[in-house]
């Protein structure tokens, strides 16, 4: 099993501190701009996936701060979102400074987000290292992660160079990316070197790739220098470079500004074609809740392989996940089945479709229906 050697994980904590890293603070970027489209009808536009609370009693934003909260205080947080969320996400993190709250007006992957962000932050404190994490993922194993967070961070400091958390595969999923590792990075540590990333694949390339033990799931969480993210958004994104610039300089005119920046996701602007990229194996209890599917698998089950969110009766049923946002739900005599019910939709869904919701979603907007959208 991948984990962190504990003498090598010491001696690395006491380095940083000999070459100064404990001064570098450690700051976090939480990025919250879905709109959750596959988790419809829970999730909508007003309210989309990060403010759901789908495990546990927390919001997956709550959660998602807590998660790293020992390591890194609010005064040290940004969260990046929709310019309609910007509420929301206050009234969430209640301790994030306003003004590290920052709102998109326009949602151009995570690249534009992370670099806005980076340039804030490197402004204030040039040493700055930085964690990103999404904000709609569950980790069931915290204090592994955290101590995987902290390994990182060191790590950034000492090296330099940009590192994400590897998942280690349970299935063939074509719903992620992946990396494929290479050799250690640093001798006595588990840092692998990063020989490529590869976007979501056909079924038939992600059972060669799992089954070949040299591929993890890309979490798209990722630690580095702000320095180096964004002398790599100049070397790589020149055009996103200078419009984050001025955005900072000018933040109001973020309308004019966001609709001619370039739509990328950090991964294929920055981590594809940077070359000391590194990944950290993260056995870490790890999901991004990204479909009714992924939201199943975590989910308690009885003998018959039912299970639910919310109140649900089965009768002489099978495999069936029932999630209720209110009213009661039953069910007599069927199996492998979804059913997704609110106060005013309900969804019926077959278990291998659950990436194909998004779909009902843009139905609704082509005939006008928007009442059951927002």
């Amino acid at each position: 099993m991948w984990g962190i050697n504990a003498g090598v994980y010491s001696v690395y904590k006491r380095v940083g501190k000999e070459v100064g890293i404990s001064s570098m603070a450690r700051w976090l970027v939480i990025l919250a701009g879905g709109r959750g489209e596959r988790f419809w009808p829970l999730s909508r536009i007003m309210h989309p996936k990060q403010f759901l609370t789908l495990i546990g009693d927390k919001s997956m934003l709550e959660s998602t701060r807590e998660r790293v909260g020992s390591l890194i205080d609010d005064a040290h947080t940004f969260v990046v979102t929709g310019i309609d969320y910007v509420e929301k996400v206050s009234g969430n993190l209640p301790g994030i400074p306003s003004e590290q709250i920052l709102g998109e007006p326009r949602g151009c992957n995570t690249a534009p987000s992370i670099g806005w962000a980076s340039e804030i932050i490197y402004r204030r404190d040039p040493k700055a290292v930085i964690l990103v994490l999404p904000s709609d993922h569950v980790i069931q194993n915290g204090e592994r992660f955290s101590r995987l967070v902290d390994h990182a961070m060191t790590l950034a400091g000492v090296h330099g160079g940009f590192y994400t958390f590897g998942i280690i595969p349970t299935h063939p999923e074509t719903g992620y990316g992946y990396i494929e590792r290479d050799g250690v990075a640093f001798p006595g540590t588990q840092a692998l070197d990063v020989k490529r990333f590869v976007e979501k694949p056909p079924r038939e390339v992600a059972e060669e790739m799992v089954a070949s033990g040299r591929f993890f799931w890309n979490s798209g969480m990722f630690v580095f220098r702000a320095k180096e993210l964004l002398q790599a958004l100049r070397q790589f994104l020149p055009g996103l470079s200078d419009g984050i610039a001025s955005l900072v300089e000018s933040p109001d005119n973020a309308a004019e500004i966001f609709a001619e920046l370039p739509a990328v996701s950090v991964d294929h602007g920055v981590m594809e074609k940077a070359r000391k990229v590194y990944v950290l194996p993260a056995d870490i209890g790890w999901d991004d809740v990204g479909t009714f599917g992924a939201l199943a698998r975590l989910l308690p089950r009885d003998g018959e392989q039912n299970a639910a969110h919310g109140y649900a009766v089965f009768v002489e049923s099978e495999n069936v996940t029932a999630i209720s946002d209110g009213p009661l739900v039953s069910f007599v005599g069927v199996k492998d089945l979804y059913v997704v019910a609110t106060q005013d939709a309900v969804l019926i869904l077959s278990p291998d479709k659950s990436q194909d919701v998004r779909k009902v979603v843009q139905a609704l907007k082509e005939a006008g229906n928007y009442e059951h959208l927002l």
